[in-house]
């Protein structure tokens, strides 16, 4: 039997997100090393200005750190709420099964009896 290939399921607008952010930064951090490069070799104004380019790209990376670091917050606390929903609930169903095959034991066996 030939095996079918899997598809992997749709990312959420959250995990898609997620995914920009990370992109966002490594594009970011890859601009700042080539900034810090530029500085180290020019003089005067240049420098001047280059190195102004490189504050504001480190607050640009700064803040996009943040907003990681939130998401990944936010995520992980969604899960954990998730977690405790589920758990409950399969508890929850896992004793109304248990005292549904009680009542069906009892049932039969009061009908076998007579």
């Amino acid at each position: 039997m030939a095996e079918r290939s899997r598809r992997s399921p749709a990312r959420s607008a959250a995990q898609n997100r997620l995914k920009q952010l990370e992109t966002r930064l490594a594009h970011l951090e890859s601009q700042l090393k080539t900034l810090r490069t530029q500085t180290s070799g020019s003089v005067g104004a240049a420098r001047a200005k280059l190195e102004s380019l490189e504050r504001r790209a480190a607050a640009q990376i700064t803040r996009a750190q943040g907003t990681l670091k939130d998401s990944l917050d936010s995520i992980t606390r969604t899960l954990a709420t998730s977690k405790n929903t589920v758990e409950s609930k399969a508890g929850r169903l896992t004793r109304a099964v248990r005292a549904g095959v009680r009542a069906g034991t009892r049932a039969y066996r009061r009908r076998a009896r007579r």
